[in-house]
């Protein structure tokens, strides 16, 4: 479920503008809650249902301008494969939930995660691999550096501050994409994105772990 994600947050990328596809990653909290309670038994408090509910506000708000034709035709697409992105991710999550409740280590949950990974990507060779050019090649490895760089600098942070500290900056990727997409793409913001942002962001903060929550008011 983690490597579909993956796969499906890339096309998502590619269809819909760069802050409308962050934005949808970030129902992902929502529908971890949801899949949490119908999976896991977690309770769910008055709280994070308001989360809930305010992020499915959201992506209902998100969804109907693409699905209603109302935007480009890759549009509703784009919204549909975003959707999937955030419940597969949450699924994943859930996943590795119970895989370490059963006692697997983070490293051989990371590990084979991987390695699904790269046999999905490998499979997909049929489908019309092409050797990149200079620049596309530079895209490639930059985008890998950029990846491992980040990782790091995430663990680092964590060594540094509480999660609860950090958790706001995540936030920021938002931004940041609406300010990229703008500057190389020419992306502006749509009505839809302005009307569904509040709702998703507010919902996945309200629908975040409880115990990141404590932390954060000691």
């Amino acid at each position: 479920m983690g490597a579909a994600a993956m796969f499906t947050s890339f096309a998502t990328i590619r269809l819909l503008p760069l802050a409308e596809a962050t934005m949808l990653s970030y129902l992902a909290p929502v529908m971890l809650a949801l899949l949490g309670w119908l999976l896991l038994a977690e309770r769910l408090s008055a709280g994070r249902i308001g989360g809930v509910a305010l992020g499915l506000a959201g992506g209902a708000a998100f969804s109907v301008p693409a699905l209603a034709g109302t935007l480009p035709d890759a549009s509703g697409l784009g919204v549909i494969l975003g959707l999937l992105t955030a419940l597969l991710t949450a699924g994943a999550l859930i996943q590795v939930r119970r895989l370490t409740l059963m006692g697997e280590s983070a490293g051989a949950i990371a590990f084979w995660f991987a390695i699904v990974a790269a046999l999905g990507g490998l499979a997909t060779f049929p489908w019309g691999w092409v050797w990149p050019g200079f620049t596309a090649g530079l895209l490639l490895i930059g985008t890998g550096l950029s990846g491992g760089i980040a990782h790091i600098l995430m663990t680092l942070s964590f060594r540094h501050a509480d999660a609860a500290a950090l958790a706001p900056f995540e936030y920021l990727s938002v931004l940041w994409a609406v300010v990229l997409g703008l500057i190389f793409f020419g992306e502006v913001p749509g009505w839809a994105l302005l009307l569904a942002g509040p709702l998703i962001l507010t919902g996945a903060y309200v629908a975040r772990p409880l115990a990141v929550r404590r932390t954060r008011s000691k």
